[in-house]
Protein backbone atom coordinates (compact mmCIF):
# COMPACT_ATOMS: atom_id res chain seq x y z
CA UNK A 1 0.00 0.00 0.00
CA UNK A 2 2.72 2.51 0.55
CA UNK A 3 4.04 1.68 -2.51
CA UNK A 4 1.12 2.43 -4.41
CA UNK A 5 0.73 6.00 -2.26
CA UNK A 6 4.90 6.46 -3.85
CA UNK A 7 3.53 6.31 -6.94
CA UNK A 8 0.47 7.76 -6.81
CA UNK A 9 2.80 11.57 -5.56
CA UNK A 10 5.45 10.74 -8.40
CA UNK A 11 2.37 10.64 -10.94
CA UNK A 12 0.28 14.01 -9.44
CA UNK A 13 4.31 15.72 -9.20
CA UNK A 14 5.13 14.70 -12.87
CA UNK A 15 1.66 15.91 -13.77
CA UNK A 16 2.09 19.05 -11.79
CA UNK A 17 4.99 19.29 -13.35
CA UNK A 18 3.54 18.69 -17.01
CA UNK A 19 1.60 21.27 -16.32
CA UNK A 20 3.62 24.00 -15.08
CA UNK A 21 5.99 23.79 -17.97
CA UNK A 22 2.78 24.18 -20.68
CA UNK A 23 2.36 27.67 -18.48
CA UNK A 24 5.67 28.69 -18.73
CA UNK A 25 5.50 28.07 -22.35
CA UNK A 26 2.48 29.83 -22.58
CA UNK A 27 4.17 32.91 -21.21
CA UNK A 28 6.67 33.03 -22.92
CA UNK A 29 4.48 33.04 -26.30
CA UNK A 30 2.33 35.41 -24.75
CA UNK A 31 5.18 37.95 -24.43
CA UNK A 32 6.07 37.30 -27.82
CA UNK A 33 2.83 37.78 -28.82
CA UNK A 34 2.57 41.76 -26.82
CA UNK A 35 6.25 42.45 -27.93
CA UNK A 36 4.83 42.19 -31.79
CA UNK A 37 1.24 44.19 -30.55
CA UNK A 38 3.56 46.55 -29.11
CA UNK A 39 5.49 47.33 -32.41
CA UNK A 40 2.92 47.49 -34.30
CA UNK A 41 1.11 49.97 -32.31
CA UNK A 42 4.30 51.78 -32.49
CA UNK A 43 3.94 51.40 -36.60
CA UNK A 44 0.22 52.54 -36.70
CA UNK A 45 1.29 55.72 -34.07
CA UNK A 46 3.73 56.74 -36.96
CA UNK A 47 1.28 56.00 -39.39
CA UNK A 48 -1.15 57.91 -37.70
CA UNK A 49 1.07 60.97 -36.80
CA UNK A 50 2.07 61.16 -40.78
CA UNK A 51 -1.49 60.99 -41.28
CA UNK A 52 -2.70 63.80 -39.24
CA UNK A 53 0.38 65.81 -41.09
CA UNK A 54 -0.75 64.87 -44.63
CA UNK A 55 -4.22 65.79 -43.17
CA UNK A 56 -3.23 69.43 -41.79
CA UNK A 57 -1.14 70.12 -45.30
CA UNK A 58 -4.79 69.04 -46.94
CA UNK A 59 -6.74 71.51 -44.72
CA UNK A 60 -4.57 74.48 -45.58
CA UNK A 61 -4.68 77.72 -47.70
CA UNK A 62 -2.05 76.79 -49.57
CA UNK A 63 -3.32 73.07 -50.75
CA UNK A 64 -7.13 74.77 -51.72
CA UNK A 65 -5.36 77.12 -53.90
CA UNK A 66 -3.11 74.87 -55.16
CA UNK A 67 -5.47 72.23 -56.38
CA UNK A 68 -7.78 75.35 -57.31
CA UNK A 69 -5.08 76.94 -59.91
CA UNK A 70 -3.62 73.43 -61.17
CA UNK A 71 -5.82 70.92 -61.14
CA UNK A 72 -9.18 73.21 -62.00
CA UNK A 73 -7.69 76.02 -63.99
CA UNK A 74 -9.45 78.48 -61.46
CA UNK A 75 -7.32 82.20 -60.97
CA UNK A 76 -7.74 84.97 -58.50
CA UNK A 77 -9.17 88.00 -59.65
CA UNK A 78 -7.35 89.92 -62.34
CA UNK A 79 -4.94 86.98 -63.83
CA UNK A 80 -5.30 84.87 -66.60
CA UNK A 81 -4.53 81.07 -67.23
CA UNK A 82 -1.79 79.71 -69.74
CA UNK A 83 -1.68 76.62 -70.48
CA UNK A 84 1.37 75.60 -72.71
CA UNK A 85 1.06 72.66 -74.80
CA UNK A 86 3.34 69.72 -73.58
CA UNK A 87 6.54 69.54 -75.87
CA UNK A 88 6.81 72.83 -77.04
CA UNK A 89 9.86 74.74 -76.10
CA UNK A 90 10.88 71.98 -73.64
CA UNK A 91 12.50 70.07 -76.61
CA UNK A 92 13.71 73.35 -77.76
CA UNK A 93 15.59 74.15 -75.19
CA UNK A 94 16.73 71.03 -74.41
CA UNK A 95 18.06 70.67 -78.00
CA UNK A 96 19.77 73.95 -77.22
CA UNK A 97 21.14 73.25 -73.76
CA UNK A 98 22.52 69.67 -75.60
CA UNK A 99 24.22 71.42 -78.40
CA UNK A 100 25.57 74.36 -76.23
CA UNK A 101 24.93 77.15 -79.39
CA UNK A 102 22.79 80.18 -78.17
CA UNK A 103 20.11 81.21 -81.06
CA UNK A 104 20.48 84.29 -82.45
CA UNK A 105 17.09 84.87 -82.61
CA UNK A 106 15.44 87.51 -80.54
CA UNK A 107 13.28 86.32 -78.34
CA UNK A 108 10.76 87.94 -79.40
CA UNK A 109 11.00 85.34 -82.11
CA UNK A 110 11.24 82.58 -80.45
CA UNK A 111 7.65 83.54 -78.38
CA UNK A 112 6.35 84.18 -82.04
CA UNK A 113 7.40 80.33 -83.18
CA UNK A 114 5.83 79.32 -80.16
CA UNK A 115 2.52 80.69 -80.28
CA UNK A 116 2.16 79.82 -83.98
CA UNK A 117 3.56 76.64 -84.11
CA UNK A 118 6.76 76.97 -86.45
CA UNK A 119 10.12 75.84 -85.98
Amino acid sequence: MRKKLIYAVIIFQVILIVSLVKNIQLSLNSRGRVDDLQAQKEGLEQEKEKLQAQLEYVKSDYYLEKVAREELQLTKPGETVVIVPEGIGVTGAENSLENGKKSERSNWQKWWEVVVGQD
